[in-house]
């Protein structure tokens, strides 16, 4: 490396793995010793394929690619107009008035986590409440940002009231939240926006599991009154459409909030290509009757393989969150033992893969986390294997 090259110092502060890689990483090493068949119930990839009306859509696409006359280049960096009304128009059903100008197509949740930050430079003082999806609070340390946690807990149903009297420049939060699968209610979501207001911060709302909420639960963060005067939403298709692999989503940045929207215009501009035409496609084709019933049925499928986990952990005498708004099972562990060392157990021992909690920051110590991403005959196995771990 040249003499005058320095490295952004901010990546030392992170651990030396990812915690999804450090589990691949296990999985590997305990796949090489042989045995019986892993089943992976640590990174939340979905399992069911994509519906055939968006697949189809998607293949005439790519048809229409190899014709001159309806031939596409560059797609517009913040997303066809076609797809950005349908999400305008499922926002105004949900009873929240976001327009196609708003919104902004991306390739998914993840990265605008950490994307979203170019808006406020470095130096930005930042609250999640924990635990939390890492990738948000990763970026935030690599962008030099100053890092906080508010802890969920059991008596709080992992909902934790907002601080008052401290002050933050950006909240970050997660409703159903990722991993506890806590689901912020009207009230609960209307505390955090008065508090956004009265401190002058701005909230990050991530809402990738927002399929997943029953009715009596805030669909979007627009939901609520004001929330378009202090918050920007991310959202993706990859848990409800099975986009994992396709990479689709979208980012709300309203003309309310001030500036931003002008200003992520202008970075996209400078950064971004957009998503592919022929993803665009597959991602529009499911706002009709047909898609909002493929993507119920599968929702209802995952919540069942929970339910069918959530059995096996009741007969371990442990606790877990029982939401019905997730595709997780959020439990703790063993008394007086580790995430890592339980998770480490039930691998070598079951052959079954979860996640430590402690990989989801403060807070997540003494829990670990399930996926009910999977095919019904895994998570039956794997049901049977944890019903007969022992401590």
């Amino acid at each position: 490396m040249g003499e005058y090259m320095k490295y952004n110092e901010n990546f030392f502060k992170l651990k030396n793995d990812y915690v999804f890689t450090d589990l691949a990483q296990k999985v590997a090493s305990k796949k090489s010793q042989g045995g019986e068949s892993i089943i992976d119930l640590g990174i939340g990839d979905v399992k069911l394929p994509i519906f055939d009306l968006a697949t189809k859509a998607m293949q005439k696409a790519c048809e229409e690619l190899s014709i001159k006359s309806t031939f596409r280049g560059y797609p517009p960096s913040q997303g066809y107009k076609f797809l950005r009304d349908k999400i305008s128009a499922e926002y105004f059903e949900a009873g929240a008035q976001i327009t196609p100008d708003e919104i902004f197509i991306t390739d998914g949740a993840k990265g605008q986590l950490g994307g979203v930050l170019e808006l406020f430079g470095s130096g930005a003082k930042t609250l999640f409440l924990s635990p939390c999806y890492p990738a948000g609070a990763e970026s935030n340390i690599l962008y030099g940002n100053s890092v906080s946690y508010l802890c969920g807990s059991v008596e709080n149903g992992f909902i934790p009231s907002p601080p008052f009297g401290k002050f933050y420049d950006l909240i970050y939060i997660c409703s159903p939240n990722n991993p506890t699968g806590s689901a912020m209610t009207f009230s609960d979501l209307a505390l955090w926006i008065d508090y956004a207001l009265s401190t002058d911060a701005v909230i990050i709302y991530d809402s990738a599991y927002s399929a997943y909420l029953t009715d009596e639960f805030p669909k979007s963060v627009y939901c609520l009154p004001k929330a378009n005067r202090c918050a920007i939403e991310i959202n993706s298709f990859s848990k409800s459409l099975g986009f994992t692999g396709v990479r689709c989503g979208y980012t709300v940045v309203p003309t309310a909030l001030g500036d931003y929207n002008k200003l992520w215009k202008r970075r996209l501009a400078c950064r971004f290509n957009g998503v592919s035409y022929p993803v665009q496609r597959g991602a529009e084709a499911v706002f009709c009757e047909q898609g909002r019933l493929e993507i119920k049925k599968r929702i209802n499928f995952y919540k069942t393989n929970a339910e069918i986990l959530k059995i096996a952990l009741k007969n371990l005498n442990l606790w877990y969150n029982n939401s019905v708004c997730s595709p997780y099972v959020f439990a703790s562990t063993p008394k007086g033992v580790s995430s890592a060392e339980f998770c480490s157990k039930l691998l070598m021992e079951k052959s079954v893969v979860a996640t430590p909690g402690v990989g989801f920051g403060d807070g997540g110590e003494g829990y670990f986390r399930l996926s009910a991403f999977g095919d019904r005959q895994e998570i039956l196995t794997a049901s049977d294997r944890l019903k007969t771990l022992k401590f």
